[in-house]
């Protein structure tokens, strides 16, 4: 499994968004997989990591609009998605990839990332691990 984590390495607790794609087809929106927290000195990048995942109540869920909103503390690393067999940014094919943008707000300002930049914003650590640190 590669894990695509964003990382809070400022003082301060930021908010990541991220909206997922519609595809053709889709049923109504579900999110089948609760965004997950690690202390980011505990993040492996061999994989395995002991994600606890979030209650309904410690993110906010936007169905209409496909939106999942989290806060994230200092030092909190935050697990958005995993991937089964993820093939690298490389592959102009990875059409599975399910989100259109993310953002990033804190007190050092904002990121926003959209379309294909959405992937490619995070950098690979190892085959198991992509991170997106705010700093």
């Amino acid at each position: 499994m590669t894990a695509f984590v964003v990382v809070n390495e400022s003082e301060h607790p930021i908010e990541v968004s991220y909206k997922f794609k519609h595809f053709p087809g889709d049923k109504p929106f579900e999110l089948y997989e609760r965004p997950a927290k690690i202390d980011a000195d505990r993040l492996s990048r061999k994989g395995g990591n002991e994600w606890q995942e979030l209650a309904p109540s410690d993110y906010q869920l936007d169905r209409e609009n496909r939106t999942v909103l989290v806060r994230v503390m200092p030092r909190e690393a935050l697990r958005i998605y995993g991937f089964h067999n993820y093939r690298g940014h490389e592959d102009a094919q990875e059409k599975g990839y399910p989100f259109e943008e993310i953002s990033v707000l804190g007190a050092s300002g904002g990121l926003k990332y959209t379309g294909l930049k959405a992937r490619t914003a995070f950098s690979e650590v190892s085959r198991a691990l992509y991170t997106l640190t705010y700093k």
